[in-house]
């Protein structure tokens, strides 16, 4: 993965964009904006959400890899601390 480009014949160096395409796996091509880790097509001119309701739904809509949903995590972290709860029960009992 490359950090930087050589543009203008190799007279300006800038930093390159760190998105990865999901179906090559190679690293986008474009340059970074200033400041930025990302170019404008991968996000680079977002400022994020302004408002307190705004950020409110970005915590709301955040998922992990986009196939579960917070309330399934806590579920499945809930069901976890029980099995391990039952698991170190069962080691006290057995002889």
């Amino acid at each position: 993965m490359e950090a930087a480009l050589n543009t203008a014949g190799g007279k300006i160096t800038c930093p390159r964009c760190q998105a990865m395409s999901k179906r090559t796996g190679e690293q986008c091509g474009a340059p970074a904006m200033r400041g930025k880790t990302k170019c404008a097509y991968h996000g680079g001119k977002s400022t994020g959400p302004k408002t307190e309701a705004g950020r409110q739904r970005i915590v709301a809509a955040l998922t992990k890899n986009g196939r579960e949903s917070r309330a399934q995590r806590e579920r499945r972290a809930l069901k976890l601390r029980e099995l391990k709860e039952l698991f170190q029960i069962y080691l006290r009992n057995t002889p």
